[in-house]
Parts: C-alpha cells; sequence; structure tokens
C-alpha cells in the first residue's frame, strides 16, 4: 500500500481545500448530461424488448439473454473505467474527456440498435443487436456514464451541494424519461410506424443524447481531485479493489444500487401493462407520467428536506411512504384512477433516495480515501455503476424472462393468464420486495453521524495511517 501513499501538503492546497459553494448555471450544465443520457439508457430499456419482438420478430427470450450476457461484461468494464478515470491527467480533468467525447458515439450507436437490418436473416438479427448493444453497454455507455456520474465528487467536497447535484441531475433525468416514456410510441406512430417509425425516433433521440453530454463534458469544472506524491504514478487495479472491498459501506453503496435499478422492473414492464391490461398502450404515457412527475417535483425539495431530518432518516421515511404506496397499487391494479394515485404516492415516496444516491456515493468515496488513502473517486463510481447495470441488465432480462415463462405472445389481442401475471409481477410485486431491501440496506448505511469528525480528519491531511482510527469505533 506504499505506492498509494500521498503527499500531505499538496493535498491539502490541492484537494481538500472546502471548494467554493456552486452556481447554478454550473449545477444546470451537469444536469442536463443525465437528460441525454438518457435519451440513450432509458430509450434502450424501455422499448428494446417491444420493437425487437414485434417490430424485428426476435423472441424477448433471445432478447433477454443478449441483454443479461452484455451487463455481465458491463459489470467488468465498469471496473476498469474506474481505474482509467483516476490514472486520467489531462489539462480537461479526470473525467470531463470522456464525457465529452463518448457522447457522439453513444447516440449513433442508439440509433443502430434501432435500425435492425431488414434483409438479414434471424441469426443475423441477432449477431446485429448483439454487437450493437455490446458496443453500447460494455464499452461507450460505461465510459460516459461512469465519468458524468463521478464527476459529483470531482466538482465540490460539501455535501449539501451533492446532494443539490443529485437532484439536480436527477430533475433532468425524470424529465428525459417522462418523454421518452410519454411521446415515444405517439412519434413511431406519427412517422409511420414499423421499421420506419423506429428509424426517425432513433434519429431524433440520438441527437437529444449527444449534444447534451457534449455541452456537460466541456463546461463543468473539477474542482475536487485527489493527487498522488508522485505525479506519475499510476492507482493500480487489484490494490484499489482491495480497499475498496474491504469497506463495508462501498458494498452497501453497491448493493443499494443494484436494488435500486432491479425495482425497476416496471419501467420495462410499463409499456406491456398499459397495452395488455388496459388495452390501450397510450395509458403508458399517464403511468409513466404519475411515476415521474412527482418525482421531478420532488427533487426540488430535497436537499432542504436531507438538509433538515439527515440523509438516512429522511431517506427511510421516503422508502415506507413507498411502501404504502406499492401495496395500493396492488390494491388498484387494475382500476386505472387508483393505480395513478397509488403510483404518485409510491414516486413520492423514492424521491428522497434518488436525490441522496450521488451523495451516498461520493460520501462512501470520501470514507474509503480517509481510511486507506487510496484516490478513488473514478473507482468508487465505476463500481456502484457496475451495481447499476448489473440491476438494470437484470430488470430487462427479467421482464424477458417472465413474458417468456408466462407464455407470453408478440402482437396478440389477449395474452394468456400466465402472461398477464407476468407483467403484474414484473410492474408491481417485484418492485415492492425491492423496495422492502432497500429500506435494510440504507438503516445498514450508519456512517452519517461519523462524516463531520472524517471531513475534518482529511482536511487536515489526516488520511490512511495518519487517520484518527477511533471515529468508526464509537
Amino acid at each position: 500500500m506504499e505506492n498509494f501513499k500521498l503527499d500531505v501538503q499538496a493535498t491539502k492546497e490541492t484537494s481538500f481545500e472546502r471548494t467554493p459553494k456552486l452556481k447554478m448555471i454550473e449545477k444546470l450544465t451537469f444536469g442536463i448530461g443525465d437528460f441525454g443520457a438518457n435519451f440513450s439508457w432509458t430509450f434502450i430499456a424501455s422499448f428494446i424488448t417491444i420493437y425487437m419482438t414485434d417490430t424485428v420478430g426476435i423472441s424477448a427470450g433471445i432478447i433477454g439473454i443478449i441483454i443479461l450476457v452484455c451487463r455481465i461484461f458491463d459489470g467488468f468494464s465498469d471496473i476498469f473505467m474506474g481505474t482509467i478515470i483516476d490514472n486520467t491527467n489531462s489539462r480537461w480533468g479526470k473525467a470531463k474527456p470522456w464525457v465529452f467525447m463518448t457522447a457522439p458515439v453513444l447516440g449513433l450507436l442508439t440509433f443502430l440498435l434501432f435500425n435492425v437490418p431488414g434483409g438479414f436473416g434471424d441469426t443475423w438479427k441477432i449477431i446485429y443487436v448483439f454487437v450493437v448493444y455490446f458496443l453500447i453497454s460494455v464499452i461507450f455507455y460505461t465510459a460516459n456514464n461512469v465519468a458524468y456520474s463521478s464527476l459529483t465528487s470531482f466538482m465540490t467536497t460539501d455535501e449539501k451541494e451533492r446532494v443539490s447535484l443529485g437532484s439536480i441531475r436527477f430533475i433532468f433525468a425524470n424529465i428525459a424519461v417522462l418523454s421518452i416514456s410519454a411521446f415515444t410510441t405517439v412519434l413511431v406512430t406519427s412517422f409511420g410506424g414499423g421499421q420506419q417509425g423506429w428509424t426517425w425516433t432513433a434519429a431524433i433521440f440520438a441527437v437529444l443524447c449527444a449534444v447534451p453530454l457534449m455541452i456537460t463534458g466541456w463546461f463543468v469544472n473539477e474542482r475536487n481531485v485527489a493527487e498522488r506524491k508522485n505525479k506519475e504514478q499510476k492507482t493500480s487495479f487489484i490494490p484499489t479493489l482491495k480497499v475498496l472491498f474491504t469497506n463495508k459501506y462501498f458494498i452497501l453503496a453497491i448493493v443499494l444500487y443494484l436494488l435500486w435499478y432491479l425495482r425497476q422492473t416496471e419501467t420495462g414492464a410499463r409499456i406491456y401493462y398499459a397495452t395488455y391490461i388496459f388495452d390501450n398502450p397510450n395509458v403508458m404515457g399517464i403511468l409513466s407520467t404519475a411515476s415521474l412527475l412527482p418525482l421531478i417535483i420532488g427533487l426540488f425539495f430535497a436537499p432542504q428536506i436531507v438538509g433538515a431530518y439527515g440523509l438516512r432518516k429522511s431517506v427511510n421515511a421516503g422508502l415506507l411512504v413507498s411502501v404504502l404506496g406499492t401495496g395500493l397499487m396492488i390494491f388498484f391494479s387494475e382500476n386505472l384512477t387508483g393505480l395513478v394515485v397509488a403510483t404518485v404516492i409510491n414516486a413520492l415516496g423514492l424521491v428522497l433516495l434518488q436525490a441522496g444516491l450521488s451523495a451516498i456515493v461520493a460520501d462512501v468515496g470520501d470514507i474509503v480515501y480517509w481510511k486507506s488513502g487510496v484516490p478513488v473517486q473514478g473507482s468508487v463510481f465505476s463500481l456502484t455503476s457496475a451495481g447499476m447495470k448489473i440491476g438494470q441488465g437484470l430488470t430487462a432480462a427479467l421482464v424477458g424472462f417472465a413474458l417468456e415463462f408466462g407464455g407470453y405472445v408478440a402482437n396478440a389481442a389477449v395474452q394468456p393468464v400466465g402472461a398477464i401475471y407476468a407483467i403484474k409481477t414484473m410492474f408491481i410485486y417485484f418492485p415492492l420486495v425491492m423496495i422492502i431491501l432497500m429500506f435494510i440496506t440504507v438503516t445498514l448505511l450508519n456512517y452519517e453521524k461519523f462524516m463531520p469528525r472524517i471531513r475534518t480528519d482529511i482536511s487536515n491531511g489526516h488520511v490512511g495511517s495518519e487517520r484518527d482510527k477511533t471515529i468508526l469505533n464509537n
């Protein structure tokens, strides 16, 4: 671990002076990046299965396998990307260049994924989808998203500012998700339906993906960058993994991310729920609005609530509200009005966790650095991103497998009873279990009361072997 010791004086002069309060224009510039990212990731997560089954003719089970296999590789690529960011040294910063450079490629690949050549046979269609999806999930979205997420740590040391960045980021993200959910099927139909409709819709979304991310990558500033004693020294991969995975708070952060995204089987199942429970695909827009609009509104108030009551207490209170809302969704599963009300309650309960996720990871990064002396700003976000990707991959795969197991028949006017039950399970029952597990995980993240002393230690250059070892023992 000797290779990882920092120059304490240099650290005091650069990394751990209290960073200035961020201007709102920079917070908005940061937040717009997640607006762009969702026009790739959420678009794919929400519509890849129905596009492939109903337009391209690939079975839901095969799509589930493709997604799951790619996400396994994706988890490993996330880990490597974090180390790459920690070892990047450019005049533009560590994370910024990756956000900017990967954005146009990500937009292009998103367009290609929804343009499977009609002249291909079934085998070549599957190969085409696998290759394009692999490039997106394993390489370009990984590089972009790990870099973008780590900006929360690089931009500021202040916890309130980190919660504020998380709130603004997810306001933009939810606006994008709401727009995608509400307008995708409308756009596809307006452009003529079938492959032609998907082609024009994907073209628009590709631009909306690339441009905002390039704006973020170009204009935000990195202020909080941990320095090594030897500027030419590299942060080695295996020792970084060791200090991360021997920290219980880091493991809990990964589990929390995994559960958060596993809960989102409701996103992948929503179009099926609208189509086959309410016999109207356009109901997806209503359900999406009920799920996302309360999040968007609530995120404006999240920093004030967390500031008043603390992060862990606020998040767990919200999760209890979410459990209540999801329970009501079960009761009103086939009553649209009741389901919308229950969905709103569920969404309001999730506001504080969504706002606090990035702050939790940045805090955990500070704890790992304080305890080990290893600068892990990129790596800590890469591994929680791996949890996110694996969770999202499992989410999409679970929806596909559930439909296959339930006997789903593409484009059928009436689905078998098993398929209806599978749709309800992915939309309501499974997310409820994930919310309960999230409550337990957040309860175990009991570091908050120690953070002021840990930050004082860091600001004084007392990290690694020089830290106050009694802090977490109290």
